[in-house]
């Protein structure tokens, strides 16, 4: 027994040192990212470092941009190196272009990935088109502080007609860098996305141009690196999806529902028997009922109805001084209330009578001679 636990022991002790020795070690991406916390060649982690040791309030942003906060003065946006693994739609680029116009500052730097085949350019301010390099010396406002770019690559920028468009730093093969207002805001354009890569920032005055970009346009304020582009995205908690009606009628229920569980732990009444202490009697009963037809108004409607047959029954009688008085006792009674069920009762039994009175006549009358099928006048008897 003891030599098979040594000889498992060992082969798992095999296992493992194979597993060691086999492992890889961790791939770094094979493109340039463009992230704040990537330390490999193609990413921001030097630029975002930079602007925390030169006393600038830095983060990153992880929402959807319809959360952008007003707190944020800067806006960093780098896509991927050619929009690989970019989270991007309609939706996000018109809550981008909102927040700007509201007040924010974008950095957009690079190729923006489209939203679609009939996206609309035309309110574009500026564009990006490959052109030849030229390499030369720097003109613009910005080349005072950044001499040289080694890296600049193909883009560049096109002011498009009818915009105002400040060109703040541009070579012979047109623009570099652009600035213009949206709304209330402003943007930068940045054609060059690699010159603010880990590999490249600390070459030519790359580091001048992303201070000189990327400060915040107010004393004090918050710049941000957009990681929500690629795909670090933290959802939003369901409430915040919930609108203002919802948000109030979810409160109402919410409260609606802790009344009745401090109802139900604490009293606010005597409570309330589901039995009577006795049985009611049967006068008690009576007056019961009777109180409930008189608040409905029963005894009048049955008046109406015995009296209304009552009437009839007199118009069929002969007019005679006994029946006249039947008929004036009758309309009285009509007229008068009915204010407990013994008035009730009398009238009824002064309907019964009339009723008894129309049959009594009936029966007296006399037989009526009618006509046999032949035409000749009968005794009113049937044939045999």
């Amino acid at each position: 027994m003891r030599r098979d636990v040594i000889v498992a022991v060992a082969a798992v002790a095999a296992i493992a040192l194979v597993s060691l020795l086999t492992a890889r070690a961790p791939q770094g991406p094979k493109w340039a990212t463009h992230a704040s916390d990537d330390y490999s060649f193609g990413g921001y982690r030097a630029w975002y470092d930079l602007m925390a040791r030169e006393g600038v309030r830095v983060t990153r942003f992880h929402n959807h941009h319809d959360a952008l906060p007003a707190s944020i003065d800067t806006l960093i946006l780098s896509f991927p190196q050619d929009g690989l693994g970019s989270f991007w739609d309609r939706s996000e680029r018109d809550a981008l272009q909102g927040w700007v116009r509201a007040g924010g500052r974008l950095i957009d730097i690079g190729i923006t990935p489209s939203v679609g085949r009939a996206e609309d350019t035309k309110g574009e301010s500026v564009l990006g088109v490959d052109r030849p390099v030229e390499r030369g010396s720097l003109a613009g406002p910005w080349a005072s502080t950044v001499a040289s770019l080694p890296e600049r690559g193909k883009l560049r920028l096109v002011p498009q007609p009818h915009h105002n468009v400040d060109v703040l730093l541009r070579d012979r093969s047109g623009p570099l860098v652009a600035r213009y207002t949206l709304g209330r805001g402003e943007v930068i354009s940045i054609a060059p996305a690699s010159v603010f890569e880990n590999r490249m920032l600390a070459r030519g005055d790359a580091a001048r141009l992303a201070y000189l970009a990327a400060r915040p346009g107010r004393p004090g304020g918050t710049v941000a690196f957009d990681e929500t582009i690629r795909g670090d995205l933290t959802e939003k908690a369901w409430y915040l999806a919930l609108s203002v009606p919802e948000l109030v009628a979810l409160a109402f229920l919410l409260l609606a529902g802790l009344l009745w569980l401090a109802y139900g732990l604490f009293p606010l009444g005597p409570p309330l028997r589901l039995r009577a202490p006795r049985e009611p009697t049967s006068r008690e009963f009576l007056d019961a009922v009777a109180a409930l037809y008189g608040r409905v108004r029963a005894r009048e409607h049955a008046r109406d109805a015995l009296t209304a047959e009552a009437h009839r029954n007199v118009e069929r009688l002969p007019r005679t001084a006994t029946n006249l008085a039947l008929a004036v006792r009758i309309a009285g009674a009509a007229a008068d209330p009915v204010p407990d069920d013994a008035t009730l009762v009398a009238v009824a039994a002064l309907a019964r009578t009339a009723r008894e009175e129309t049959i009594r006549a009936g029966r007296n009358a006399a037989i009526t001679p009618r006509r046999t099928p032949s035409g000749r006048a009968g005794a009113g008897r049937r044939r045999s």
